[in-house]
């Protein structure tokens, strides 16, 4: 136990330089020493908290095709109470661009669903706006661990919602871990919260939870989107997105050095030993909002690492939605697209498997997903939208005592040109820098500035 919670704790206080480096480490060490209770038994507790976790999801569509923003609410009944005339929760909203899906996870308790039809697309229900109001039959007792998939929800035209007041989906507010427990984890999501990369919620020790303890990650570390500076209208967004146990300041250096008169720093921050089409979901979702907030039609991509497999999923998601938004460049630097062994070797032999290294290892159903139409089969490739130039950016600085195939000291050459991914690339620039390193690179940086420029002429 001592040995492993060394180990942890090396990984942690190391440096951004070093940490994802040492994740093999951490796995194939565990392993070898045979000490199955160490980090593998809070991972495991982790896990477990967010599959006790309920799940209810459906879709949402109005009686009559208006192109407005739709916002389902999930509202939840105090514990106990049964009068239908006490006042409803507001627990979570999810919002969509026209008719489709939604879904909420949340502790166990007694919930209902609103809906309402958002004309002037401020996130706010007014009485005006066509609405479904919860019904005292429609009460959703949800259970640990349940999954609940709700029938259609149809807003009609005349329809409103009984509330005192109007329900304003922006002022929903972090709560403590304990009080957060009772609403749902979208909650929790930073959308455009102005901050700093020097943010306490940014450091290192912030970014080894959300690999290792991923609950806990979100009520203290918090997911989403933070802006560097005010949102300005007149700077196109450039959208950063890091990789497994990462976090934003692993791109200081290109963010210090990004042209600020042209362009806006955006980072996305989330958990890292999440399951990877979540992480892609809730980044989706979490642009969309930003949309609504602040009618933007533009964004640039940049990502490092496993960062670029969330954006490819988050780029296919986004090239499905009638009003998407416009991301004409996306960057990826030192990605795996090809999967690393090291998390196919943590998913057969580790105690208990972070759920990233199922879609980390190679050919994994979440790597099949990104390049292929037809997953099972793998024979019809699946490209990125095409207004979408891809520029790919690989390094290849070995260390002196590796062996084997060619890599950055972290991720193989062949992974980072998977030929899939070179398909879609207009273009691959190599560099002599490690896996890390390459985000500190002054070439990369002037290349970075170059491409952000070109795309917005």
């Amino acid at each position: 136990m001592t040995q492993c919670r060394l180990i942890k704790t090396v990984s942690v206080t190391m440096g951004g330089q070093r940490i994802r480096r040492l994740v093999p480490v951490i796995v194939l060490g565990c392993v070898l020493i045979g000490l199955t209770g160490c980090i593998f038994q809070e991972v495991k507790e982790q896990q477990q908290k967010i599959s006790a976790l309920c799940t209810v999801e459906g879709k949402v569509r109005t009686d009559k095709s208006d192109n407005y923003p739709l916002v389902v609410l999930l509202l939840r009944r105090p514990d106990g109470i049964s009068d239908i005339k006490v006042k409803w929760q507001l627990a979570d909203h999810y919002v969509l661009e026209g008719p489709g899906r939604w879904f909420f996870r949340a502790s166990p308790g007694n919930y209902a669903l609103v809906a309402f039809e958002d004309r002037n697309a401020n996130l706010i229900y007014e009485p005006d706006e066509p609405a479904l109001d919860t019904l005292p039959n429609q009460l959703i007792a949800c259970g640990a661990g349940m999954r609940i998939e709700n029938p259609e929800l149809v807003i009609p035209v005349t329809g409103r919602v009984a509330v005192d007041g109007p329900v304003d989906i922006a002022g929903l507010q972090v709560r403590t871990i304990q009080q957060q427990l009772d609403i749902s984890l979208g909650a929790v999501t930073a959308v455009g919260e102005v901050t700093t990369l020097d943010d306490p919620r940014f450091s290192e020790e912030h970014a080894s939870q959300g690999l290792w303890h991923p609950f806990d990650f979100l009520f203290e570390a918090r997911p989403g989107i933070y802006f560097l500076e005010p949102y300005n209208k007149k700077k196109t967004p450039v959208l950063f997105v890091h990789g497994i146990g990462g976090t934003p300041i692993n791109f200081r250096y290109l963010i210090e050095h990004l042209d600020r008169e042209r362009f806006q720093p955006w980072v996305y921050y989330y958990p890292s030993g999440a399951h990877l089409n979540g992480v892609a979901d809730h980044l989706d979702q979490t642009v969309k909002r930003l949309q609504l907030m602040h009618g933007f039609k533009r964004l640039l991509l940049v990502a490092h690492s496993m960062g670029g497999l969330v954006s490819r999923g988050f780029l296919l998601r986004n090239q499905t939605e009638t009003q998407r938004a416009d991301i004409p460049l996306f960057v990826s630097i030192s990605t795996p697209w090809g999967g690393v062994p090291f998390a196919a070797t943590g998913v057969k032999h580790a105690p208990t498997v972070v759920w990233v290294w199922y879609d980390m290892a190679p050919r994994s159903a979440y790597l099949r997903q990104l390049f292929y139409r037809d997953p099972d089969r793998i024979t019809e490739h699946r490209s990125l939208p095409p207004e979408t130039t891809h520029h790919l950016l690989f390094g290849f600085q070995r260390d002196s005592l590796s062996l084997g195939e060619s890599d950055d000291q972290v991720v193989s050459v062949a992974s980072q040109l998977y030929p899939g991914a070179q398909q879609d690339a207009v273009r691959l620039y190599g560099f002599d820098a490690t896996h890390e390193g390459i985000l500190e690179k002054d070439m990369v940086s002037r290349l970075l500035n170059q491409l952000l420029v070109e795309a917005i002429r």
